[in-house]
């Protein structure tokens, strides 16, 4: 069995079938206690979709950041995150009704594709079934990451679509190359011109990255490392190492990028329509300036300028500073999140052993763009998540990779100890890694989910202070630190505390018609003193506080 076999034998097909039943019923297990969103960009997501799915659009009832000097509540909604995710539980709200557990639907039958993809990636770089079970199992537990598939947020959608965009872009581009390995002039161009499914593999993948770009702003790093590791390519074969018939070489590629551009663009239009509607540009300028950040924390900050005369002021050293913590945060995320540990040196050497390999190739230019980026120039969003969300459409080529460096380690050391058993040692050691990836995947779910209910015990007191809100005044705005979540539980308008001292708190309060301030003990630095000391404020005074714990109290601050 060879890879042009891959679709055309039951028994491949039959184990793509099995390895994604395996997976929807495992990522239907894991979706069950979850009963609720437990941070705040799932609830954010979540209630957006809500709107959605109830007819009233693209419209938030909360501000989260003041980046763009926002209107009162309610607003336009995705300003700053991509809409994909609200719409995905949109729909399995359109299908199920109005509820948590029906948004998790689309999530939970998404993310079981992700070990069919990988399943299909590694069979492209192995041919070899065993090998192909073995990245798929490690996909269907995946570490750090089996919590998130079917929660309401961007790491479902943003896998499925920027692995297939990769994987699409470079089997395309195989096949191309395997078809015309004898290509003469004479013959004319109607190989070159490639069959209808490559046509459609590269419109797929200008969809996908479209789609993957919804899901996440950076999603269109996808594109920029499709286009340089084309142009890098052709710059090799021209000048570095000449190869017959480059013409016709580059004007495949060329009409490759095209396509896929295409299909990128014409995807993205509309969103783009509705932005240029709503804001004046194609794309907000929100996430941009968050380049900018000197601190996460300024992100939550108002009138606070974010150009590039404030982030230079802060002086060379801080902003070295802030690169070097966010290099060792994402350097971390890169071993033990994307890797689980164990599978990142196997990756390593099973990447360069197929580096000349166009999968293998588009997955390492996005993973070195993507680390770049979120080291570099957006730091601190980077580090504080960025990175552990964008990295989940490499996970298929990590785990593909991984599997093809456990069969050269073994070799290596099979042709140095005669008495080994490689096709025996491949499968002990095999199963060993699927177990440990097991053990590891549960430990993290547990740890995240299960202990204490930690899930769905989050924001726990939310529905006891919007209680007590709807009491006072039904109409009230209030000022907390997660706005959505105080949606999600049933809350009113609200706009998140911003990162401001209290003379600066109390001119947003007016600007936005606050009328009530809530403070729990994630509140910003500068307001520490307030928090402390919550009863000696003439400026707002004490009316309520909440206490789920000790050292855990919330203070509601406002005007009798």
């Amino acid at each position: 069995m060879n890879k042009s076999s891959l679709f055309s034998t039951k028994y491949t097909r039959r184990d793509l079938l099995i390895l994604f039943v395996l997976v929807l019923l495992v990522r239907g297990l894991a979706a069950l206690p979850q009963q609720q969103p437990s941070y705040f960009d799932a609830a954010y997501y979540y209630v957006d979709g809500v709107n959605l799915a109830e007819g009233r659009g693209f419209e938030e009832d909360f501000v989260w950041n003041y980046l763009n000097q926002p209107g009162p509540p309610p607003q336009p909604s995705h300003l700053y995150w991509m809409p994909l995710t609200s719409m995905l539980a949109a729909l399995g709200m359109l299908i199920g009704g109005v509820s948590y557990r029906a948004a998790q639907i689309p999530f939970v039958v998404l993310s079981a594709l992700l070990a069919p993809i990988t399943y299909v990636i590694a069979y492209v770089l192995s041919g070899q079934r065993w090998s192909s079970w073995l990245a798929g199992l490690f996909a269907l537990f995946s570490g750090f990451y089996l919590p998130y598939w079917p929660a309401i947020d961007n790491f479902t959608p943003f896998a499925v679509f920027g692995s297939m965009a990769l994987l699409l872009t470079g089997m395309e581009n195989e096949a191309w190359r395997m078809k015309n390995k004898e290509w003469r002039p004479e013959t004319g161009d109607k190989e070159a011109s490639g069959s209808g499914l490559r046509l459609l593999c590269l419109m797929g993948a200008g969809v996908c990255i479209g789609l993957a770009h919804l899901s996440r702003a950076d999603g269109s790093l996808l594109l920029i490392a499709i286009i340089l590791l084309f142009v890098l390519r052709i710059t090799h074969y021209t000048f570095i190492r000449p190869i017959p018939h480059i013409s016709h070489s580059i004007f495949h590629d060329l009409r490759a990028l095209i396509l896929i551009s295409l299909a990128y663009f014409l995807t993205m239009l509309p969103w783009f329509l509705r932005t240029l509607d709503v804001t004046g540009s194609f794309l907000s300028t929100a996430g941009a300036k968050t380049v900018w950040l000197t601190s996460y924390d300024d992100l939550f900050s108002y009138g606070r300028e974010l150009s590039l005369q404030t982030f230079l002021a802060q002086g060379v050293g801080p902003i070295l500073q802030g690169r070097w913590w966010a290099l060792v945060n994402n350097f971390q995320t890169v071993l033990a999140v994307w890797g689980m540990i164990f599978l990142g040196p196997l990756a390593l050497i099973g990447a360069w052993y197929l580096r000349r390999h166009i999968l293998v190739q588009l997955a390492a230019m996005y993973a070195l763009l993507l680390f770049i980026a979120m080291t570099v120039i957006f730091a601190f969003p980077g580090a504080r998540g960025g990175l552990f969300h964008s990295g989940a459409a490499l996970l298929p080529f990590i785990y593909a990779t991984a599997v093809i460096g456990l069969d050269r380690s073994v070799e290596w050391v099979a042709d140095r100890r005669p008495r080994w058993r490689p096709k025996a040692a491949k499968r002990v050691f095999g199963i060993g890694l699927v177990v440990m990836a097991a053990a590891l995947s549960g430990f993290l779910y547990y740890q995240r989910v299960l202990k204490d209910n930690a899930w769905n015990s989050a924001d726990s007191v939310y529905p006891a202070i919007v209680a007590w809100v709807a009491e006072q005044n039904p109409a009230a705005i209030v000022m907390i630190g997660n706005p959505p979540a105080y949606r999600y539980h049933g809350g009113g308008l609200s706009v998140v505390v911003p990162n401001n001292d209290l003379e600066t708190v109390l001119q947003v309060m007016t600007k936005y018609g606050v009328d009530y301030l809530i403070l729990d003990k994630n509140h910003p630095l500068p307001l520490d003193e307030i928090y402390n000391n919550p009863a000696s404020q003439a400026e707002l005074p004490l009316l309520q506080t909440f206490k789920p714990g000790t050292g855990q109290e919330i203070y509601v601050f406002g005007e009798q």
